[in-house]
This record gives C-alpha cells, structure tokens and sequence, in this order.
C-alpha cells in the first residue's frame, strides 16, 4: 500500500470515527446525566482507536527493507496500558480555585509589569522541561507550585530513565495570566477565559499530553501517546499523594494542574 493510499485511507478512519463519537455525544446529552460515564467510556474509546490507527501508520512490513528504510529512525514503546485519563484525572475548575485561593496569590495581577512585585518564581526552561509559546500567561509560580512542577518533570525523567525509554523534557503550555492576558484570550475567540481562574493566582500551569521535547530523533524516537503513558502514571501518584489536583483537558490537549 502506498503513502497515498495509506494517508487516504487513515484520514477517511479518522473523520468517520470523530463524526461518530460527535453523533454519539449528541444523542447522549439529549438523555440526561445518568449517560456521563457512558460518554466518558466512548471518549476513552475513540482516544485509544485513534491511536492504533496512528500506530499502524508508522508500522511498515519488514519484508525488503530498503536502504531508506534502514537508515529511518527507531519507534521505542512503552508496553503499558493505557490509563483512563478522563475517569482518573477529573478534578473539578472549583476545587482547583478553592486550592488557588486559598494558597496562591491574594489578588490578580492586572498586567505583566504587576508580576515581578508579587513575589513569584520565574520558570524558564532546563534539563527537565521547556516553556512552549506563552502568548496568553507568564511564566511565573508561587514556589510551591514551582516546587511542584520540578517534582512531576523529575518523576517523569527518572521514570523514562528507570524503564529503559527515551530522554524526553516535559513542555508547559500555560501559567499564570494576569486580567490582561484574560481579556486577550476572550478576543482571540476564548469566551469561557476568565479571571476568576486557577491560572490567576500562580498556582496552577499545564502540560502539554501531545507534544515533547527531544533535541535530537534522529536515530530513535517516541509517539507522545506512549510518553503520556509514563507522564500519566506520575501525575496519578503525585495527585494520590496529596500534592496536586489534575484534570485532564481535552479540548486544550493538556493536563491542567494545581499545586495544593
């Protein structure tokens, strides 16, 4: 089968496997509450279908390797089952700005230049994680949830390092956002930003389940649903531990977590 056929053939999967889960959300939300956990399994469902398809696009019959074929990069995977994320990592926003209130900072800052007087730690990336593109946040934390983040990019290093795997670096997507930052997040189309959020009060950031980074793939690399694996395992101890609350956001693709 050639790439053509192969991408036209996963493309026409895909679209008639998110039209269903869309028709089958629909219906469900139409019969109440009682169908949640319903809605969830087939969300779950169509997460894992949509990842073997993915995987088989990357798996090519072995038989007359070509020399191109020789020379592709390695696929390493984690052999593990994959976590019910929605069911295991489903926090609810309130507890998340009771935990923000409660612990973070006493006021909102209303612009960029307030942040440094506030006390915060500034974040910026290392051997552990990197700051992806903060057009709508800051990247600054009370230190305790600073302290947080390190711990969960720790765990997630010395897990990949303890099962053989890859040396990935963990990319946070958003951190604190002042009432600036809110209001440019509504015009760019967000109508549910608002500053009565987690993330303005410097206690919470989220971490991207769908990008990672490596500098190098050259030679070996790994899908980021195979790295969520490893990532998801972390977060279900540090969140049973006591350390933060984590919910995991479908539509921003990215676990949001607040350091308690």
């Amino acid at each position: 089968m050639n790439n053509k056929r192969r991408k036209a053939i996963i493309t026409l999967l895909i679209i008639f496997l998110m039209g269903f889960v869309i028709g089958l959300l629909a219906g469900l939300a139409c019969s109440g509450g009682a169908a949640r956990d319903a809605v969830i399994e087939d969300e779950e469902a169509a997460d894992e279908v949509v990842e073997l398809v993915q995987k088989a696009v990357e798996h090519k019959p072995e038989a007359k390797e070509s020399k191109a074929a020789k020379s592709s990069p390695k696929e390493i995977i984690y052999h593990r089952k994959r976590l019910p994320y929605s069911k295991l990592f489903n926090d609810l926003n309130e507890e998340h700005l009771n935990v923000a209130k409660r612990t973070g900072l006493k006021r909102v800052p209303k612009n960029r230049a307030e942040v440094e007087s506030e006390g915060l730690v500034e974040i910026k990336d290392n051997d552990l994680y990197i700051i992806y593109d903060l057009r709508y946040s800051v990247p600054f934390l009370t230190k305790n949830a600073a302290r947080e983040l390190e711990a969960i990019a720790q765990a997630f290093s010395d897990s990949l390092r303890n099962h053989g795997l890859l040396d990935y670096k963990l990319v946070v997507s958003s951190v604190l956002r002042t009432e600036d930052d809110v209001l440019r997040l509504r015009r760019s189309g967000n109508p549910n930003a608002s500053a009565n959020s987690a993330h303005c009060y410097g206690t919470t950031f989220d971490i991207a389940y769908t990008r990672y980074y490596r500098e190098d793939e050259s030679k070996e690399f790994m899908q980021p649903f195979e790295l969520t694996k490893v990532l998801g395992e972390v977060l279900l101890d540090r969140r049973n531990a006591g350390h933060c609350l984590v919910k995991y956001e479908r539509q921003e693709h990215c676990f949001h977590i607040t350091a308690k």
